[in-house]
C-alpha cells in the first residue's frame, strides 16, 4: 500500500507525461480495435449474408444457356447447385431515365433475393417486380406502385410487390457516376413467366461449387464449353469492391496505431528515466528499510503497466462501441447490407499485449542498474554525465557559436531520448497532416485530370445492344461524336489473369490517354496501351506480350504493349480500332462521346446519356466527405501533438529548472530564456518535418494503393500542402512554447537553486 501511494503521488507530480502515455495507449488500442471491429464486422456480416442467400461462387454467361448445358453442369460431382436467369439492362420510363438491371429467374435458390418489405418472390406472379430498396427509396416508390421499363424496343410495366436487397449488389457498379447514385440506378427481380413472348433465352447461369473455382473451370470444360464468360466470386464486381474496402480498413487499423505505440513507449521511457534518476535517494531509503530489489523493480514496473492496462481497457471498450458506427454512416451511402454490426478477432489483443511487454522491458531497462546498487551508493547523488562534446569546446567553430545555440546543443546532448521523442512526435504530426492533405490533393487532381487532360467530351451516349450500324453512323454524324468500344475482358500474363476492361477508339483528340505523370502519351492506329495498375498487378512493361479475350468471345488475342497509361477508374487495355480488326475481332461501338452539351436521349438506339456535369456533381459530393475526414485528421493530429509536446516541455523544464534559475540569477531575462527554448523547438520541428515528408509519401502510397485493383490514384503533394503542413507543424511547436513560457517567467529562483535532487 505504501508503494502504491508513492506511485500515485509520482503520477500526480508528472501528470502531463502520464496523461500523454495514457492517451497514446488509448488511441493506439482504440483505433486498432475500433477499425478492426468495423472491418471484421463487415467481413462477418458479408459471410453471413452470403450464407443466408446461398451466394453463387461461379457465374457463366452466354447468349443462350440450354437445358442440356444445365444438365451437364448439374451432373458434375463438384456442383452443389445451378440456377438460370435472364439478365437485361433496361431504362426506367421516368425522370432522368435510370438504369435498372432486371433478373428474370426460374427459382430463387442461389444468390437469393433478400426481402426487406413485402413478401418474397412468387415465381408464379407474372405481373410483379421485386425492386431494389435503395432505388425505390430514392425514387419514392412503394409496394403497389407501377413501374415501366424499356429494353431492346420492348416496353413492360409491372407492379412493385416487394423491396429488398441482393448479395450480388452489395456494391452497385456505377455507370454514370463515380459512386453509386441510387436515384439513377437499381435492379429488379421478376418471374421468368413475366417475360414478354413465349420463348426465353437465358443468358446467365449461377453455380454453387465446393471446389476451387480454377479447378472447377477445368472440370467444366470437360463436359461443356458452351459459354463465353466464366466469372468467379473473386472477380465479381460487387464482391471485389467490398473485399478491397475491408482490406483497406484492416491496413489502416494496423498502420495508424504503430505511430501511437512508438510515441507512447518513447514517452514512457523518457518519463521513467527521469523519475528513477531523481529518486535515487528514495530508492536508497527503501533499500535501507529492507525492501528487496525485486520489490523495487516491480514497483517502478507498475507505473507503465498501470497506464498501459488502463488505456488499453478503455480503448478496447470504446473502440468497438463508437468507431464502427462512425464508419457506418459513410459506408452505408455506398454499400448495402441488411445488418451492420461490429466483429471480433483474437488479433485485437495483439497491440495491448505488445505495448505491455515493451513497457515492462523499457521500464526495466531504466531501473535495473540502480536497483542492484548498494543502499550506500544509491543514497549518494549520481555522478554528473561527462559531456561528450568536450572535444569541440576549444575549437574555433564552437567559440564562434552564440550562447543560444551552445545551450541547445548541450541540452539535446544530455537528453537524447527526450529529443528523439520530440522529433518522433513532429514526424507523426507531419505524417498525419501531410497524408490527409495528400488525399485531398489526389482527389482534386483526379477531377482536373479526368475532365481536362484525359476526357474532353461533355456527353457520353450509351448505345443499346441491338443498335444497327446505320443508327450508329447517324448518331456519330448528328453529334460529331467519336465511337468508343468498351468491353469486359480477361487479361493474362505469365500465368496470372484478371478481369479488366478494354477500351477502343480512334485518336480524334476527344480522349487523350495520359501517363502517371499526367502527361499526354503517344496513341495512334498501332497502339496497345496497358493501364498503370494492371501493369503493376501483372508485372507488365513496354514490349511485353499479353494475352486477352473479350468475355463475349472465346478468341484469345496476343498483343504487344506499346505504352503504359494511367487513369483513375479505367483499368485494362486501350487499343485502336485498327488493332481490334487486325486481331480478327469486330470493332463494335458501345457508346459515342461528343462535345455537344445537349443530346436527345429519346432517339432510337440510345439506351441512356451520361453527362460529364452530372459526374462532376457526384465527384464534388464525394469530395465533401473526403474534406471532412481531412479536417478531422488535422485537428486530431494538432491536439495530439500539443498534448505530447507540452508534456515533454514540462519534463525538460523539470530537468533544467536549476540551470534556468542560475541563468536568471546571473541576469538573463525570461524573454531571452524563452527564446532559447523556442529556437530549439523550431529546430526540432524542422528536423521532424524533413524526415516526415518521405515517410508521409510512403504512407499515402499504401493508403491509395489499398483502394483496389480497379482504381488508380496519383501519389503526389502540392507545394501548398507541404507549406501548409510546415506552418501547422512549426505553429504547434511555437504554440507549445508560448504556453510553456509562463513557467519560465514564474521560476522561484531561491527554491530552484536549492534542488540538488527531488
Amino acid at each position: 500500500m505504501l508503494l502504491f501511494k508513492k506511485m500515485l503521488r509520482d503520477m500526480s507530480k508528472h501528470k502531463l507525461q502520464f496523461i500523454a502515455i495514457f492517451l497514446m495507449t488509448f488511441f493506439a488500442v482504440y483505433i486498432f480495435v475500433g477499425i478492426g471491429s468495423e472491418a471484421y464486422g463487415i467481413e462477418d456480416n458479408l459471410n453471413s449474408y452470403y450464407n443466408d442467400t446461398n451466394m453463387a461462387n461461379v457465374w457463366i454467361y452466354n447468349d443462350t444457356i440450354s437445358n442440356s448445358t444445365v444438365n451437364q453442369i448439374e451432373n458434375l460431382s463438384s456442383t452443389l447447385g445451378v440456377e438460370r436467369q435472364l439478365t437485361v439492362d433496361t431504362v426506367g420510363d421516368m425522370k432522368d431515365n435510370p438504369d435498372i438491371k432486371l433478373h428474370f429467374i426460374e427459382n430463387n435458390t442461389i444468390s437469393k433475393y433478400y426481402p426487406v418489405k413485402g413478401p418474397n418472390i412468387d415465381i408464379n406472379d407474372k405481373d410483379g417486380i421485386w425492386l431494389d430498396k435503395r432505388f425505390a427509396d430514392a425514387r419514392n416508390l412503394s409496394i403497389g406502385d407501377k413501374i415501366k421499363v424499356k429494353f431492346n424496343n420492348i416496353e413492360i410495366e409491372k407492379t412493385v410487390r416487394g423491396l429488398g436487397y441482393s448479395p450480388e449488389y452489395i456494391f452497385e457498379q456505377p455507370k454514370k457516376t463515380f459512386i453509386p447514385d441510387f436515384n439513377i440506378q437499381g435492379f429488379g427481380y421478376l418471374s421468368y413467366k413475366s417475360i414478354p413472348g413465349d420463348n426465353i433465352n437465358y443468358n446467365t447461369l449461377l453455380i454453387r461449387t465446393n471446389e476451387n473455382t480454377s479447378q472447377y473451370q477445368k472440370d467444366l470444360d470437360t463436359v461443356s464449353n458452351n459459354y463465353s464468360i466464366y466469372l468467379t466470386r473473386e472477380g465479381q464486381g460487387s464482391h471485389k469492391t467490398i473485399s478491397s474496402e475491408i482490406d483497406q480498413h484492416k491496413m489502416m487499423g494496423v498502420m495508424i496505431p504503430i505511430i501511437f505505440v512508438i510515441v507512447s513507449l518513447l514517452t514512457l521511457l523518457t518519463t521513467m528515466t527521469r523519475i528513477v534518476s531523481n529518486q535515487r535517494t528514495q530508492i536508497g531509503i527503501l533499500k535501507s528499510l529492507g525492501f528487496k530489489n525485486r520489490t523495487i523493480i516491480n514497483h517502478y514496473l507498475s507505473y507503465g503497466i498501470f497506464m498501459i492496462i488502463f488505456g488499453s481497457v478503455l480503448g478496447f471498450i470504446l473502440g468497438p462501441l463508437t468507431l464502427p458506427g462512425i464508419f457506418e454512416v459513410s459506408m452505408a451511402t455506398t454499400y448495402t447490407f441488411p445488418v451492420w454490426s461490429p466483429g471480433f478477432d483474437w488479433s485485437f489483443v495483439l497491440v495491448p499485449l505488445v505495448m505491455l511487454i515493451l513497457a515492462i522491458l523499457f521500464t526495466y531497462i531504466t531501473v535495473k542498474s540502480i536497483a542492484h546498487e548498494s543502499p550506500a551508493s544509491t543514497l549518494m547523488p549520481k555522478a554528473p554525465k561527462i559531456s561528450k562534446l568536450k572535444f569541440i569546446n576549444n575549437t574555433k567553430f564552437w567559440k564562434n557559436l552564440n550562447f543560444n545555440i551552445k545551450w541547445n546543443i548541450k541540452d539535446m546532448s544530455r537528453s537524447k531520448i527526450r529529443t528523439l521523442v520530440t522529433i518522433v512526435v513532429i514526424i507523426t504530426c507531419t505524417i498525419l497532416v501531410l497524408t490527409s492533405l495528400g488525399m485531398e490533393n489526389a482527389m482534386d487532381e483526379i477531377e482536373v485530370w479526368e475532365y481536362n487532360d484525359i476526357n474532353h467530351y461533355n456527353n457520353q451516349i450509351n448505345l443499346e445492344s441491338n443498335i444497327t450500324d446505320s443508327q450508329i453512323d447517324y448518331l456519330s454524324k448528328e453529334y460529331n461524336g467519336t465511337q468508343v468500344m468498351s468491353q469486359e475482358i480477361e487479361i493474362k500474363h505469365n500465368g496470372v489473369s484478371k478481369t479488366s476492361n478494354l477500351n477502343s477508339f480512334n485518336n480524334t483528340g476527344i480522349i487523350t490517354p495520359n501517363n502517371k505523370y499526367m502527361k499526354k502519351i503517344l496513341f495512334d492506329n498501332n497502339s496497345v496501351l496497358v493501364s498503370e495498375k494492371t501493369a503493376q498487378i501483372l508485372n507488365l512493361k513496354v514490349g511485353d506480350t499479353v494475352e486477352w479475350h473479350i468475355y463475349s468471345n472465346n478468341k484469345w488475342v496476343n498483343s504487344t504493349i506499346t505504352g503504359i497509361y494511367a487513369d483513375s477508374s479505367s483499368q485494362g487495355l486501350i487499343i485502336s480500332p485498327d488493332k481490334i480488326n487486325e486481331s480478327g475481332l469486330n470493332f463494335t461501338p458501345t457508346s459515342i462521346v461528343t462535345y455537344n452539351k445537349s443530346v436527345d436521349d429519346n432517339i432510337s438506339g440510345v439506351a441512356s446519356v451520361s453527362s460529364v456535369s452530372d459526374l462532376q456533381k457526384t465527384w464534388k459530393t464525394l469530395m465533401e466527405t473526403v474534406n471532412e475526414m481531412v479536417d478531422i485528421l488535422i485537428i486530431f493530429s494538432i491536439l495530439l501533438s500539443i498534448v505530447v509536446l507540452y508534456s515533454l516541455a514540462v519534463l525538460s523544464f523539470t530537468e533544467s529548472e536549476r540551470d534556468l534559475a542560475t541563468l536568471k540569477v546571473i541576469g538573463f531575462k525570461s524573454r531571452y530564456i524563452s527564446r532559447i527554448y523556442l529556437n530549439k523547438s523550431i529546430f526540432l520541428a524542422i528536423i521532424g518535418f524533413i524526415i516526415g515528408i518521405p515517410l508521409a509519401y510512403q504512407v499515402l502510397g499504401l493508403i491509395l494503393d489499398s483502394s483496389g485493383e480497379d482504381y488508380y490514384f496519383p501519389n503526389s503533394y502540392s507545394i501548398s500542402s507541404i507549406i501548409m503542413t510546415f506552418i501547422i507543424v512549426v505553429g504547434v511547436s511555437v504554440l507549445v512554447n508560448i504556453i510553456f513560457s509562463r513557467k519560465i517567467k514564474n521560476i522561484d529562483m531561491v527554491q530552484s537553486l536549492k534542488k540538488g535532487r527531488e
